[in-house]
């Protein structure tokens, strides 16, 4: 009778003990499917910030630049291919500064990438009239100075 007990309350432990087992691992996959939605989230969260910051940045960029060049189609273009953190004045700062002056080597990769980007939005948005070569673009991210 005492053996049946202590099998008994032996088999009830280890039912538990398994049940326990199988909700830990069910909540540590719902866990995980739950982070990966939180995840998700905070990137769309991220990309739609940038794309507010991005419009609301636009109309004065635009601003600067029809005050400076005038031409509507280039500064339509142009506001629109900038990165978010850089602004006409800054562009147009980029375009003159020779890339040591800059420190451009120095700089975060996140500082590069902007000028990087900021370079390729004027040479697809200028109707540029002066000499080119093959390579003209590749030329222009290795520059001492753009002009």
């Amino acid at each position: 009778m005492m053996k049946n007990k202590l099998l008994l309350i032996l088999l009830l432990g280890a039912l538990l003990w398994n049940n326990q087992a199988i909700a830990t691992e069910k909540d540590a996959a719902n866990q995980s499917v739950l982070l990966e939605k939180i995840k998700k989230l905070e990137q769309q969260i991220a990309e739609l910030t940038a794309l507010k910051m991005k419009k609301q940045s636009i109309p004065a960029k635009r601003d600067q630049c029809m005050k400076v060049v005038g031409i509507e189609s280039y500064c339509n273009c142009v506001v629109e291919k900038l990165p978010v953190s850089v602004d006409y004045h800054q562009f147009v700062s980029l375009l003159l500064t020779p890339s040591k002056e800059l420190g451009y080597d120095a700089m975060t990769a996140e500082q590069r990438k902007n000028i990087d980007l900021a370079l390729i939005a004027w040479a697809k948005c200028v109707d540029y009239k002066g000499p080119t070569s093959e390579g003209f673009i590749d030329s222009l991210m290795k520059r001492d100075t753009l002009f």
